[in-house]
C-alpha cells in the first residue's frame, strides 16, 4: 500500500521535529550520548529502508546515498531558511570511489578524483574529535565506517558526575586557518550557535574551539553521513584471520559493550567479537589499539626536556554587574589573552580563550613557582588529570585553585568567587596540571601486507609470502604526544587522517605511482612497495607541519596559480577558501612543488588547476538553482510507494459583473495627435544635428600643441620611434620620472578636488531648490 500525502505529510512533520533538536543541540545542554540516540528516533528502520532516486537510478546496495539525502528527499527545507544552506554545504563535500555518483549535480561536473577506490569495513577505534573526523573522510571515499567510543557519562543518584562521558571534556585547543575552514565547511556556523561561533570564526591568532562543541559538531556530520557511531564499546583487542580461498586477511576484533550498547545492537553484553577489513586507532595517548599490537608499531620514542608545566583552569562567566562590581567598570570581559606574564619575579606564559559558556586561561609556570605556593609537584599527566574526579587530589587541587585566582587578578582576568565551585566550572574540568616534560612518539604509523587482488587458494595454493597483515594505522595523540601549548595535536592529527585516508583508497590503486602522474600498470609487488614508500615520507610530514604556506594561512595567495586563473575568468573573482584535501600533494610543501611545475610559464593557463575548475562549476550552479536542483525525489518508505498528489478540484468562480466599455477615441483626433506627435520628433531630431555639426566645426581636427613637423631625414620612422619611448617613458631621466610622478599626481590630486567641488555644488544646489519650493508651499 503506497503512502498517502497525509501520510508523507505527517512523516514529514515528525522528523522535522527531530531534525531541529539535532542541529540546534551544543554543550553543554546536549552531550554525546543524547545526540547519539536523538540520531536513533530520526534515522530510524523506515528511513533507513527509504529509496530515493539519484542521477544512477533508485538508490540501493549498489549506488550509495547518505542519510542526509534521504532526510532532505522527506522534509525539503523544513520551514527553516538554514536547512537549504546546510544540505548544500554537505553536497559540496567531495566525493570519491564508490561515493562518487557519475553525472549527479554534486559532482559539479568534476571527474571522480579516484575512480580506483575499493570500499573497505573500517573500524575507527575511538570518538574524540581525530577519529570522528577521520570517520567522515572515509566515508566521503565510500568506506564503510563504525567507530567504537566505550566513554558512557555516569552521575550518581544526587547528580554528581562519576565519569566522565565522551563529550565532557571542554579544554579548547587552538584552531589553525586551515581547521577553521574546514570546520566552516562542515557547517559550523549553521551547527553551533552564534555564541559558540566567535570564538572560532572571528577571533583570528586566539581562535580556540572547546573539545566538546568541536566532537558535537563533527558526530552531527558522521552521522548525516552514515557512520555508524557505536558508544559503549571498548575496544580489547585483534588478531588476524585470513580467508581460505582469498586469503585476504582480516582484524577479527574483541571488544566489550554495556549493556545499553547490547541492547541497541542486539548483541550480549559483554565480550564479542566482529570482522573488519581496516583497524584504525585514535584512542589517544594511551592506545589501547598500539598496545596491543607491539608486533607492529614497537616501542615509543621517548624524550625529555627540562621541567614543563602547564596549569589549565576553566572559569565560570561572571554577569555584567558583577563585572562592574569587580573592578571592570564597562560590564565587559577583558580580549584574549596571548603573551607572557611576570609573576612574582617570574616568567609565566599566559593564554586566555573566552567561549560561549565559560573562559580557559592556560599558564605555564616554573616548577619553583608553584613549589612556592604549597603545591607538592605531584602533577597528572595529560589523561589522567581529565580522567575522571578523584578525591585524593582535593588538597592539591585546592592549593592550585588558590595559586590560579592569585595569577587572574594579576593579568585582570574576572573570577567570582561567589559563584559554585569558587567561580570555577564542575570537577574535574574547574583546574589541572600537567606535566609536558616527557615527549614521545610512535615510530610507525601505518603497516599493511595484502595478497593480490583474485589471488584463489585452490589454484595457487596457501600464501607462501612474508606473514600478511591487514591495514592497520594510527592517528592522532596515539601516535604522537602532542606538545599541547602550541596547539599543535590538532594540525598533526587532521593532516595525518587524510593521510591514512589516501592509504587506504590506493590500497588497490594498481596507478598508484607515489608521484602526480598515474603510473602504468604494474606488478603486484611493486604496488604494494610504492605505497609502502609513502607511508614514511607521510609520516615526517605531518609530524612535522610541512604544510604549505597558502595551507598554514588558509587562503590562495593573490599572486599564485588559482587567483590567477580565476582572475582571468572571472572578474573580481571571490577568493575560495583553502581546504584539506586527502591528496597529500595538495598540502604538503615539497610534495605540492612538483604540481607547480604543470602551472609554470606559458603552461599557467593552458592547464586549468582542479580547484578552479571546481570554483567555477560551482559559481556557475547559482545558490538559487543548487537549491532546487540537488534535492532528490522521494520513491519509497519502508518499502510502500509513495502516492501521487491527488487532482486538484476544479473551482470555478463566480461571475462577476461586466466591466464597462471604454469610451472611444474618434479616428480624427487619433491622426491629430500622430501629426503632433511626429512634428516635434522631428523638430528635435533637426535641432540636435544642427548643434552637432556646429560643435564639430568649432574643434580642431589637429592637437596642435603636440603636432611635430617631419624631419627631413626621418620621416615617419622617426616619429614612430619618438612616440613610442613617450609611450613607454623610456626616455625620460630618473629625475624626469619623478617630476611626472609629482605630476600625475597632483592631476589626480586636482581631480578628486574638483569633483568633490561639484558634488559640493550639486549639493548646494538641491539645497536652494528644496528652500524656494517649501517657501512657496506655505
Amino acid at each position: 500500500m503506497a503512502l498517502t500525502p497525509k501520510d508523507l505529510e505527517e512523516l514529514g512533520k515528525a522528523k522535522t521535529v527531530l531534525l531541529k533538536e539535532f542541529f540546534q543541540a551544543e554543550p553543554p545542554a546536549t552531550r554525546g550520548e543524547d545526540l547519539a540516540e536523538l540520531w536513533r528516533q530520526i534515522y530510524d528502520d523506515d528511513m533507513q529502508s527509504t529509496v530515493i532516486n539519484t542521477a544512477c537510478g533508485p538508490s540501493d546496495t549498489n549506488i550509495l546515498v547518505f542519510p542526509y539525502e534521504k532526510l532532505q528527499a522527506l522534509v525539503g527545507d523544513g520551514g527553516h531558511w538554514k536547512w537549504p544552506r546546510i544540505w548544500r554545504r554537505l553536497d559540496e563535500l567531495e566525493r570519491r570511489g564508490a561515493a562518487y555518483r557519475a553525472g549527479d549535480p554534486v559532482n559539479f561536473e568534476q571527474p571522480n578524483p579516484n575512480a580506483e577506490v575499493v570500499p573497505q569495513s573500517v573500524l575507527v577505534v575511538g570518538g574524540g574529535p581525530v577519529g570522528l573526523r577521520l570517520a567522515i573522510e572515509l566515508r566521503l571515499g565510500g568506506h564503510q565506517v563504525t567507530v567504537f567510543e566505550k566513554r558512557r557519562e555516569q552521575r550518581d543518584a544526587s547528580g554528581r558526575l562519576q565519569q566522565l562521558g565522551f563529550t565532557n571534556r571542554i579544554n579548547r585547543p587552538h584552531v589553525f586557518n586551515f581547521l577553521r575552514n574546514d570546520l566552516d565547511r562542515l557547517n559550523g556556523r549553521d551547527f553551533m550557535s552564534s555564541k559558540m561561533c566567535y570564538p572560532v570564526f572571528t577571533q583570528g591568532d586566539t581562535s580556540s574551539i572547546g573539545i566538546d562543541e568541536l566532537q558535537l559538531l563533527l558526530l552531527k556530520n558522521a552521522l548525516l553521513l552514515g557512520v555508524d557511531f557505536q558508544l559503549g564499546m571498548s575496544y580489547e583487542d585483534a588478531e588476524i584471520v585470513l580467508d581460505p580461498t582469498t586469503q585476504k586477511p582480516q582484524w577479527e576484533v574483541r571488544f566489550t559493550c554495556d549493556a545499553a550498547a547490547a541492547e541497541q545492537q542486539n548483541m550480549t553484553p559483554g565480550t564479542n567479537r566482529r570482522r573488519f577489513d581496516v583497524l584504525m586507532g585514535c584512542d589517544g595517548a594511551r592506545s589501547r589499539v598500539r598496545e596491543s599490537q607491539p608486533n607492529i608499531f614497537g616501542d615509543v620514542d621517548k624524550r625529555n626536556f627540562k621541567k614543563m608545566i602547564g596549569v589549565v583552569a576553566n572559569i565560570q562567566k561572571v554577569s555584567r554587574q558583577r563585572l562592574k562590581e569587580l573592578g571592570f567598570p564597562s560590564g565587559q570581559e577583558p580580549t584574549d589573552m596571548k603573551r607572557a606574564h611576570l609573576a612574582k619575579g617570574n616568567m609565566v606564559g599566559l593564554n586566555y580563550y573566552k567561549a560561549s559558556f565559560h573562559n580557559y586561561v592556560i599558564f605555564t609556570p616554573s616548577k619553583e613557582d608553584l613549589q612556592q605556593a604549597g603545591f607538592s609537584g605531584s602533577i597528572y599527566s595529560f589523561h589522567d588529570g581529565r580522567d575522571k574526579v578523584n578525591p585524593n587530589k582535593v588538597e592539591e587541587k585546592t592549593r592550585l585553585r588558590r595559586w590560579v585566582l592569585d595569577r587572574c587578578k594579576e593579568v585582570g582576568i574576572p573570577v567570582d568567587e561567589t559563584l559554585s565551585n569558587g567561580g570555577f566550572v564542575e570537577e574535574p574540568n574547574d583546574v589541572m596540571a600537567f606535566d609536558f616534560s616527557e615527549i614521545w612518539k610512535c615510530k610507525k604509523n601505518f603497516a599493511f601486507n595484502l595478497p593480490p587482488p583474485g589471488y584463489d587458494a585452490e589454484k595457487q595454493g596457501p600464501w607462501a609470502g612474508t606473514s600478511l597483515v591487514p591495514p592497520i594505522g594510527l592517528v592522532g595523540d596515539s601516535v604522537t604526544e602532542p606538545f599541547w601549548i602550541a596547539g599543535v595535536g590538532l594540525q598533526r592529527g587532521w593532516n595525518g587522517l587524510m593521510d591514512a585516508c589516501f592509504l587506504i583508497d590506493n590500497l588497490y590503486n594498481m596507478s598508484f605511482s607515489g608521484e602526480l602522474e598515474p603510473a602504468e600498470t604494474t606488478s603486484w609487488n611493486e604496488h604494494v612497495q610504492r605505497l609502502r614508500n609513502m607511508i614514511p615520507v607521510l609520516y615526517d610530514c605531518s609530524h612535522d607541519g610541512r604544510m604549505t604556506k597558502e595551507g598554514l594561512q588558509g587562503e590562495y595567495a593573490d599572486q599564485g596559480v588559482i587567483m590567477t586563473q580565476l582572475t582571468r575568468q572571472m572578474k573580481d573573482a571571490e577568493k575560495p577558501q583553502w581546504q584539506l584535501q586527502a591528496d597529500p600533494f595538495t598540502r604538503y610543501e615539497h610534495l605540492a612543488k612538483k604540481s607547480e611545475e604543470k602551472y609554470k610559464g606559458a603552461r599557467l593557463l593552458e592547464n586549468m588547476h582542479p580547484v578552479v575548475r571546481r570554483t567555477l562549476a560551482m559559481r556557475r550552479a547559482g545558490d538559487c538553482d543548487r537549491d532546487v536542483l540537488s534535492r532528490p525525489k522521494l520513491l519509497t518508505v519502508n518499502g510502500r510507494g509513495v502516492a501521487a498528489a491527488a487532482v486538484d478540484f476544479v473551482v470555478t468562480k463566480p461571475p462577476t459583473a461586466p466591466q464597462p466599455a471604454p469610451r472611444p477615441i474618434p479616428e480624427t483626433e487619433v491622426a491629430r495627435r500622430a501629426s503632433v506627435k511626429s512634428e516635434n520628433l522631428h523638430h528635435m531630431l533637426s535641432k540636435q544635428i544642427d548643434m552637432h555639426v556646429q560643435r564639430s566645426n568649432s574643434a580642431s581636427a589637429f592637437d596642435d600643441e603636440r603636432w611635430m613637423p617631419l624631419s627631413d631625414g626621418g620621416g615617419f620612422a622617426e616619429i614612430a620611434e619618438k612616440q613610442w619611448d613617450v609611450m613607454t617613458e623610456k626616455h625620460l631621466s630618473p629625475a624626469q620620472k619623478a617630476e611626472l610622478l609629482h605630476v600625475r599626481n597632483m592631476m589626480q590630486s586636482l581631480k578628486q578636488q574638483i569633483q568633490s567641488l561639484n558634488t559640493s555644488l550639486e549639493g548646494f544646489q538641491r539645497a536652494e531648490r528644496e528652500l524656494l519650493v517649501a517657501a512657496g508651499a506655505r
